[in-house]
């Protein structure tokens, strides 16, 4: 036997097993931070206890698992009422409740509908200090109590329904007891023998022969029952023994009775059930089965493709759609405010692999990614469980690399070397994006208007179709760290860690996207025989209506996308506008507009009488219409 190893123990037979434990730790994606809810309903008034102000009804309490730990207060209402409601309903269903009425409550007392904050409602009370560093905060996840309320003057209409139905009740038993008394006194009592005798004839057979009879054979020929208990049929089998026993006894001392014959009533019976026939077993194929097996065996997993994505914990600020009168009443919306959009908490997963870039521009890179809110948005992106997204975040080129390689493709293998900003300069650059988007919406609905507006007054209808395009539903995603990197302070000192510019997918791919106009151009990108060429030409007349309708000072271009969805656009601006600053990012080119009535060449639309558009080219010049229409 050979003597044994040394510098070893029986430890380090556990090595590969630790190992791997290890390796799927580090590889594994964060654990999800979340709450859970215990939801009450109780109504104000009552008999309170301690500090609470209402008292609960109806023993209802249900509990909520995996709440996202970023959730709003006015994401937590939907949530509370959806879960009490039912409940309520069946705890009384007759009454005609007033949900709308119902208010949501925290245990110091806070309305939650009331609470316009988007910051997440709990999750400061869910950090505590860090074991070995107290100056970073760490995540523990935390029960919540809310409760259901209802007023108080609809809990009184509600207690004075119940009296209501109580009386109701009570006189209802009274009558039925009143009936059930007369029809004893038609009835006659077995053990009294001074009542009148009944002029019925006697029957057939005599008390002698059933006393000796089974009590089956007895019931079956003949049972005399008062009336008084003939309404009761349905007696157990012990209880029927005893009336009968009873009646036999008693008839033998009276002789003259009323009697009621109950024939018997067959048990109902049933056929037995027919088991359904199963299916006949069939062999799987031999040939099918070792393809199988073949493929099957082999368990090729993609590392790559699991061990690139990426999961970030996210605030998700949309970009509405507001219309530009709206814009114009009031200051506040005259960009694209985080503030006062709407916010939802969720999970964004960022596929970082180079097989997962969709294109890669002169200044931002298209990623597919999934967007999980909770809860989902009521409309637009979000709104699906699971919604695919592009992920667009801006880059800087290194200087060694040749701008001709700029694709609308992924980089092939990874070969293109991109530099991403700081954060301090990415989150300005993508929120002017989103306000560029933000107007461009806004005009490009103006212009629907007017083109909706001018078509049913007309005299007559156009002889071409409306192309109906909109551009694509989007927003900002915050991502936010619970932990601060280093012992080093932040700069900002937030917990923001990252920001991308979330777009709606255009589905088809490269196959189906389309440069319609340039941003340096206003007339179409597409020859007259190249397919989407009618689009860009009645894209070419939207900028003729903006043009037209705000007084010659701005306009949409670099209209790019399919049949349906546009993305990236380019708000242009009279130099006027700028007054020599950047306004809607370096992509405004003043000069196109500048130059717009000398470039632009009307087409069919511009040109149909019904629009009354002034037209424009090299051989027409004139003085722009008044932003009325």
């Amino acid at each position: 036997m050979p003597p044994p190893c040394l510098g070893y123990t029986s430890q380090h037979s556990r090595y590969t097993q630790e190992y791997d434990q290890w390796a799927r730790w580090t590889y594994a994606s964060p654990p999800a931070e979340t709450i859970s809810l215990k939801i009450l309903a109780h109504y104000e008034g009552g008999p309170r206890r301690g500090r609470s102000q209402t008292t609960a009804f109806g023993n209802i309490c249900e509990g909520k698992k995996d709440i996202d730990a970023l959730i709003s207060a006015h994401d937590l209402v939907p949530i509370a009422l959806d879960t009490i409601i039912p409940k309520v309903k069946r705890f009384c269903p007759s009454f005609p409740w007033r949900f709308d009425e119902f208010t949501v409550r925290d245990t110091d007392w806070v309305d939650l509908a009331e609470h316009q904050s988007p910051v997440p409602f709990f999750y400061s009370q869910c950090l505590q200090p860090a074991c070995k560093n107290l100056k970073a905060m760490t995540f523990k996840s935390k029960q919540f109590t809310l409760y259901v309320v209802v007023p108080a003057a609809q809990w009184l209409e509600f207690e004075a329904f119940m009296e209501k139905e109580k009386s109701a009740d009570s006189t209802t038993e009274d009558a039925s007891a009143a009936i059930i008394s007369s029809d004893e006194g038609d009835g006659e009592q077995l053990t009294t023998s001074s009542h009148t005798p009944s002029t019925l004839p006697a029957a057939s057979t005599s008390t002698e022969d059933l006393a000796h009879c089974p009590f089956h054979t007895r019931v079956a020929q003949t049972t005399f029952v008062p009336a008084c208990i003939s309404s009761q049929i349905a007696l157990h089998n012990d209880e029927a023994m005893e009336a009968t026993d009873a009646l036999i006894g008693t008839a033998a001392t009276t002789p003259a009775m009323k009697r009621t014959v109950v024939s018997p009533t067959p048990a109902a019976t049933s056929p037995p059930r027919k088991i359904p026939a199963l299916a006949p077993f069939v062999s799987p194929s031999r040939t099918h089965l070792r393809e199988a097996l073949k493929s099957g065996g082999k368990s090729e997993l993609d590392v790559d493709n699991v061990l690139t994505q990426a999961f970030e914990t996210i605030q998700f600020y949309p970009i509405p759609t507001q219309p530009l009168a709206e814009i114009l009443e009031n200051p506040r919306y005259c960009s694209f405010n985080l503030n006062l959009s709407k916010t939802y908490p969720g999970r964004l997963r960022v596929d970082q692999s180079p097989k997962s870039f969709i294109g890669i521009g002169g200044f931002k890179t298209a990623q597919s990614g999934l967007l999980m809110l909770t809860p989902p948005s009521p409309s637009g992106l979000g709104s699906k469980v699971h919604d695919n997204v592009v992920v667009k975040r801006p880059f800087l080129r290194p200087p060694t690399l040749n701008p001709s390689t700029s694709s609308t493709g992924p980089p092939p293998g990874g070969s293109q070397r991109i530099i991403r900003f700081s954060l301090g300069d990415e989150l300005p650059k993508l929120h002017c994006e989103a306000n560029t988007l933000y107007w461009a919406k806004a005009l490009l609905t103006m212009t629907y208007d007017f083109i909706d507006s001018a078509i049913s007054s007309a005299a007559s209808v156009p002889p071409f179709k409306i192309p109906r395009l909109r551009f694509v539903e989007a927003g900002l995603a915050l991502a936010h760290s619970q932990f601060t990197k280093g012992l080093v302070k932040p700069k900002f000192g937030g917990t923001v860690c990252g920001v991308y510019l979330l777009e709606e997918k255009i589905e088809g791919g490269s196959a189906t996207f389309t440069k319609y106009i340039h941003n340096m151009d206003c007339r179409p990108s597409l020859s007259v025989h190249e397919d989407g060429y009618d689009i860009a030409e009645f894209l070419a007349f939207t900028q003729h209506v903006q043009y037209s309708k705000t007084g010659g000072l701005v306009f949409i271009s670099n209209y790019q996308g399919s049949h349906m969805l546009l993305t990236d656009p380019q708000i242009l601006t009279d130099p006027s506008i700028g007054d020599g600053s950047d306004v809607f990012s370096e992509g405004n080119v003043e000069s196109t507009v500048a130059s717009f009535e000398k470039h632009h060449e009307c087409n069919q639309f511009c040109k149909w009488p019904g629009f009354g558009l002034n037209e424009f080219g090299a051989a027409v010049t004139g003085v722009c219409e008044s932003l009325n229409p």
